[in-house]
């Protein structure tokens, strides 16, 4: 299916404010962008970016593909977006550059660190080519945004509509209030996040009239990016310290409604990672029983969190296959690479591969 990544008015607004911007910062160094679809090699015709910034670097020009984001939240959410893109990218001559409107002085150097070039509107850049090497930081934050700075569908309620959609592709079909139902929102909060998703291209009408999701890529990498920030932190995060390691390994969480998540549930799903915390979502208030049970002590630099699940306690099914009570492989997914940490990334890109990315139905 062709990609739907065709950058908006405001977002080439944006690549041409960075542009400038970059040019003030170098006061020596060109680049403007351009219409130029890049592939992946292995796909051949599917384009995974149709814009791309041309820099003219003491006389070496050269093209690179970028994507488009307005702001960005934790570091760990961007990177697993980029990292996401990039893997689409897959034979590309250059890697993708994150075009936004301000990367801080912390971000820049984790995006230094993981090799992602990036350029921002106040003419902050990162890149490393063979024609030379750019590497601008600390510039202050432009006055004004090109881009709205909010929308629907990146609200609390928004992030729950996506993630029912996520998990049940099927849904993007059905009638708004099996859309609430299985999101835990009101039928008017998914009317005001639809709209906001077919706004943004992320849900689509075919020609039958029918919604769809036409980038299912760019719609999970959208939901990974702002779960971190925008979602998580509303949980009511608490954390624990357990007397006994690898507790959750038998402990029952079906009979107390919770379910396993975050590295730990990682770890029992793909057997490959040796877990240094557990993440626990849960529909009830935990018990004494339960504390007893796993051992666990108040400490607010444990290594157990317990979050409140934020959707409904039955229709989201439980991964039971590996004979413990998980969260879907999504939450799993956006868990690990919220961390940014490169050996969760790459279980993570196991987890994408196998278990996500082929249930578009």
């Amino acid at each position: 299916m062709p990609s739907t990544n065709n950058p908006t008015f405001a977002e080439m607004q944006l690549i041409e404010e960075a542009c400038a911007a970059f040019q003030t910062a170098t006061h020596r160094f060109k680049a403007k962008p351009v219409q130029q679809k890049v592939t992946n090699a292995r796909v051949g015709t599917i384009p995974i970016a149709d814009t791309s910034v041309q820099f003219d670097i003491s006389g070496h020009k050269f093209a690179m593909p970028v994507y488009v984001k307005a702001r960005v939240g934790t570091s760990g959410g961007l990177l697993a977006q980029h990292h996401m893109y990039a893997r689409q990218a897959g034979g590309a001559a250059r890697p993708l550059m994150l075009v936004t409107q301000h990367v801080g002085p912390e971000l820049a150097n984790r995006l230094i660190e993981q090799n992602v070039p990036f350029l921002d509107a106040a003419g902050n850049a990162y890149l490393a080519e063979p024609e030379g090497t750019v590497m601008i930081t600390g510039r202050p934050k432009p006055a004004h945004s090109v881009l709205a700075p909010s929308t629907r569908s990146t609200t609390r309620t928004g992030l729950q509509v996506m993630f029912a959609l996520a998990t049940h592709p099927a849904l993007v079909t059905m009638p708004y209030r099996a859309i609430a139902d299985l999101a835990n929102v009101s039928l008017n909060s998914v009317k005001q996040s639809m709209d906001d998703l077919l706004a943004r291209g992320l849900v689509a009408k075919s020609r039958s009239g029918s919604r769809i999701l036409p980038d299912w890529r760019r719609f999970l990498a959208e939901w990974v990016s702002l779960y971190p920030s925008r979602l998580r932190p509303k949980l009511g995060g608490r954390r624990y310290a357990s007397t006994t390691p690898g507790w959750w390994r038998k402990f029952d969480f079906a009979s107390f409604n919770a379910l396993l998540g975050g590295e730990a549930g990682a770890e029992v799903m793909t057997e490959q990672l040796k877990a240094s915390s557990a993440t626990v979502y849960t529909h009830a208030a935990i018990s004494s029983d339960f504390m007893i049970r796993a051992r666990l002590r108040p400490d607010e630099r444990g290594d157990v969190e317990i979050l409140e699940a934020f959707w409904p306690p039955s229709p989201v099914e439980t991964w039971r296959e590996y004979g413990q009570a998980l969260v879907h492989p999504l939450l799993i997914y956006a868990d690990l690479v919220a961390t940014g940490d490169s050996r969760n990334l790459s279980i993570a890109e196991e987890i994408y591969d196998t278990k996500l990315a082929s249930s578009h139905a």
